[in-house]
């Protein structure tokens, strides 16, 4: 269906006026890291366009896809393109609006914070486009650092997210899920130790270009969810702080334990930390506190 359908929605999306896009924000880093959480949270906003994974439609497909062979041009389609997808698709890997993700389940409170607001599905001012596909998209961009350097000099709209859960709680989601194979280099089926390294590789990696690019890149951990990071993630995107936004986004914000870790794998956990990052203090002092707080 979809051979069919999206040449239509390319054709169509052409017309598109997306002169009030401000910011295109890419998320980055592993699945099972807040992401959903976190799209969803933007999807909120009123200023904010959120599409979700559709990967597959986008990658190969020379008009839109922009990680490939970059040119302002080419970002220009792909606003275009996601934001007419954005506003239908379906669950899994197709991908389209955050709304069929498990988020938007009739259990969370997140479809009942969107119904209150009245949130369409394609909101009349889009300021921010927010696309959810980090790990397929870390994995096209991990080896190519040239490509990732003339994006951002050649743009000035790209930004990159990256919230971080907790490394060991991330390593046993995606297990349980079966992603191991997302990660490059990592033989299957794979322990919760050598998940939990490629995660911390991704950290790391996120945060050498963020040290390069500051008003580029933005992490944040789920420790740190609060009004404070809303509003300094809003700003980061270009969107108003909005007091409406702000207090729906708190309601939904509901990070609790769920995993408890053998002592050995802690302990594994701050080895690797210790042995990836000796030249950022910070960063290390914040991934090794997670080894001491409930995880989530």
């Amino acid at each position: 269906m979809l051979r069919l359908t999206d040449p239509v929605d390319l054709r169509a999306s052409r017309a598109m006026d997306i002169s009030d896009v401000e910011s295109v924000c890419v998320m980055l880093g592993p699945y099972r890291n807040l992401t959903t959480l976190t799209a969803s949270v933007m999807f909120l906003h009123p200023q904010c366009q959120v599409l979700n994974h559709a990967g597959r439609r986008i990658f190969g497909r020379r008009e839109v896809d922009f990680l490939e062979e970059f040119s302002c041009e080419k970002l220009d389609r792909f606003i275009q393109f996601a934001i007419r997808i954005s506003g239908k698709g379906r669950q899994g890997a197709c991908g389209g609006s955050i709304t069929h993700s498990h988020a938007f389940d009739a259990r969370h409170a997140m479809q009942a914070a969107a119904e209150q607001a009245d949130v369409p599905l394609i909101k009349p001012e889009i300021r921010c486009l927010f696309w959810k596909e980090s790990h397929r998209v870390t994995n096209r961009l991990r080896d190519r650092p040239a490509a990732m350097h003339a994006m951002l000099q050649r743009d000035g709209r790209l930004r990159f997210l990256l919230p971080v859960r907790h490394p060991l709680d991330c390593a046993v989601s995606n297990i349980r899920e079966g992603y191991e194979p997302m990660f490059p280099g990592l033989d299957t089926p794979a322990g919760p130790a050598a998940v939990m390294r490629g995660i911390v590789d991704d950290v790391v990696w996120f945060a050498r270009w963020q040290q390069e690019y500051p008003q580029r890149f933005f992490h944040f951990f789920a420790f740190d969810a609060s009004v404070a990071t809303l509003v300094q993630l809003a700003g980061f995107m270009g969107l108003d702080p909005r007091e409406d936004w702000l207090e729906r986004a708190m309601s939904v914000v509901n990070i609790r334990s769920r995993y408890q870790h053998e002592a050995s794998l802690i302990e594994a956990y701050r080895e690797y930390v210790d042995a990836r990052t000796p030249d950022m203090p910070n960063l290390r002092t914040a991934l090794l506190a997670l080894a001491d707080r409930p995880s989530v």
